[in-house]
């Protein structure tokens, strides 16, 4: 299932005016139409992502967002396609981005320098440690949290299940078998099935889910969808990003220095159960890999966790 739509909505006066000007800017300089516009919506969802992190003003502005975006990027669903962007689509917001930021400085809007080192990942977590992942499920588990039983069937699935983003997102609550203590994912990368095993808690967390808030959020609702927003309707990748970024800021100040998204639990649980002492062929079709040599690379950050 594929996002039917991009939240491109700005609220800010200075961000609106911004992205006007910007696109008059791409067109005097005489860009091709359609490279105008696919920047203008580019900039456009920037901002929009900017101000869901509470950002309205360039003022507020700081590097870091860059990094975050990049990650929200790479886990936003494609809205032509089943999956995610290309990484090719990706380079064209980042292009978009490094122009905006000479748009700025010649101008004199502002002085903001983009450049590619901004967009590096070399800093950033490769996977949690087993400390972390309890410090996020304790985050979600928080009864001050109102939508606790929702966050934490949320980690479950990724954590506990290893499911990528889209095929977490896809999941009906008849995929749940709990009888055969396994999850159907039906959408998995190219198009593949696969059977997942579910442990007690993975289970239990589901069920109570399942039992209680799902049922709260449906509110009388008609869906099938095993995660759902706040509406009652499948949630999709983007809030659940939103979501754990809202998670690692309640789980304590180590979390909140680092920058990752929801796929960085698919590589923990991967990480995890190699350090068990699981063989690597289990893990594989644990995780719906295709070839063996995808997930060796589990080797690779087991080995640089040692050092």
């Amino acid at each position: 299932m594929f996002q039917k739509s991009v939240n491109r909505k700005i609220e800010s006066k200075q961000f609106l005016h911004l992205s006007e000007n910007f696109k008059q800017w791409l067109e005097t300089l005489g860009y091709h139409s359609h490279t105008v516009k696919l920047a203008s919506w580019n900039i456009q969802e920037f901002f929009a992502f900017l101000e869901r992190q509470g950002v309205r003003s360039l003022r507020n502005f700081n590097p870091h967002y860059l990094n975050q975006y990049l990650d929200y990027l790479q886990h936003r669903p494609n809205c032509n396609k089943a999956g995610s962007l290309s990484p090719g689509y990706i380079n064209k917001h980042v292009t978009t981005l490094r122009w905006f930021s000479k748009y700025l400085n010649l101008t004199g809007k502002a002085s903001i320098i983009i450049n590619p080192e901004h967009f590096k990942t070399i800093g950033n977590p490769h996977y949690l440690t087993r400390q972390e992942i309890h410090s996020l499920y304790k985050a979600a588990r928080d009864e001050r949290n109102i939508f606790n039983q929702r966050d934490t069937a949320m980690l479950s699935v990724f954590y506990g299940c290893g499911l990528r983003a889209s095929e977490g997102a896809a999941l009906n609550t008849s995929d749940v078998l709990f009888e055969k203590e396994l999850l159907y994912v039906r959408k998995g990368k190219g198009y593949r099935q696969r059977y997942v095993p579910i442990n007690r808690q993975v289970r239990n967390d589901l069920q109570t889910y399942i039992l209680n808030q799902r049922l709260e959020l449906l509110n009388g609702g008609n869906n099938e969808a095993l995660l759902l927003g706040r509406n009652g309707t499948r949630w999709g990748v983007a809030g659940m990003y939103i979501r754990m970024q809202r998670l690692r800021e309640r789980a304590g100040e180590k979390l909140r220095e680092k920058t990752f998204g929801i796929h960085i639990l698919r590589h923990s649980i991967a990480t995890h159960l190699l350090q068990s002492g699981m063989k690597l062929e289990c893990i594989s079709r644990f995780l719906g890999h295709k070839s063996l040599e995808t997930t060796q690379k589990y080797t690779h950050l087991l080995k640089e966790g040692e050092c």
